[in-house]
């Protein structure tokens, strides 16, 4: 399905197959970070799929809605009203929310904002402010010198171990990345290096579930623990031995943990 915004259409996909005894199934939304698309989210389906509708969002400048060209105009709480339009085209009003990367960060500047519409909210691989990200400042001289291909290649070595997925996973993945718009993927980063919501942490009060990996190369457990100090009611999960991709290469463990969760916050 298609939602007009700013610039273009955005796509999102509904996923309902839950009971009909349910009558009126929580909604979980998806949204993904740099370089990825809604279909990577399928690890999480198996142990969402009987109790929750999930909606997942192509996020702008990706797969299906990459005709949002307008990379100048684009701003983190432009990114973050996208969720909310999908959610009114959608019919939705409250929901649970799942952001990985610079998804989370939307996530986190919805929450700062005070969406009442959030009844939980969990982020992978997350940062709060973005200044330290080092790596990212080098992403536009290395795409503008050697193409996105090249980009996508580093990408996969910092996002996931040897061995973390089967060949086809990894290729599936790469696919993915390497279909990525240069401007798109650019933009998206510098966003990430502006942001700053320290200050505004300790505003939320959804409650937050954390799942960081404990050697990603652009956000480290340290960034979880400063969020976990400053919000009330959040929790920090670490999994070990693991990359930035967490939310692809662990899709069943973290989404386990998402179901866990929210038994624990049910309404």
């Amino acid at each position: 399905m298609f939602v007009e915004r700013p610039g273009g259409k955005l796509f999102y996909d509904v996923v309902d197959h839950t009971p009909g005894w349910l009558a009126d199934p929580e909604t979980i939304v998806f949204l993904h970070g740099v370089g990825a698309g809604h279909e990577l989210w399928v690890g999480w389906l198996p142990a969402l799929i009987d109790r929750y509708r999930l909606l997942l969002i192509d996020t702008r400048g990706c797969g299906q809605s990459a005709g949002i060209a307008d990379y100048a105009a684009w701003t983190l709480d432009g990114l973050s009203d996208d969720v909310l339009a999908v959610a009114d085209h959608a019919g939705i009003g409250e929901f649970h929310i799942v952001g990985e990367s610079a998804g989370g960060t939307a996530v986190l500047n919805l929450l700062t904002r005070g969406i009442d519409r959030i009844r939980t909210a969990t982020t992978l691989s997350t940062a709060h402010r973005g200044g330290q990200i080092e790596r990212v400042r080098k992403w536009r001289a290395d795409v503008e010198a050697n193409g996105v291909p090249w980009w996508s290649d580093q990408m996969m070595e910092h996002r996931f171990h040897p061995g973390a997925l089967t060949p086809a996973q990894a290729a599936f993945f790469k696919a993915r990345q390497d279909a990525s718009t240069a401007e798109a993927l650019l933009r998206k980063g510098e966003i990430l290096l502006e942001t700053d919501q320290t200050g505004k942490l300790s505003s939320i009060r959804c409650p937050l579930l954390m799942m960081l990996p404990d050697r990603s190369p652009f956000v480290t457990p340290d960034i979880g623990v400063e969020i976990l100090g400053a919000v009330p009611s959040s929790e920090l999960c670490i999994i070990p031995y693991s990359k930035h991709g967490i939310f692809y290469s662990h899709a069943a463990f973290a989404s386990a943990q998402l179901r866990n969760f929210l038994a624990r916050h049910s309404a």
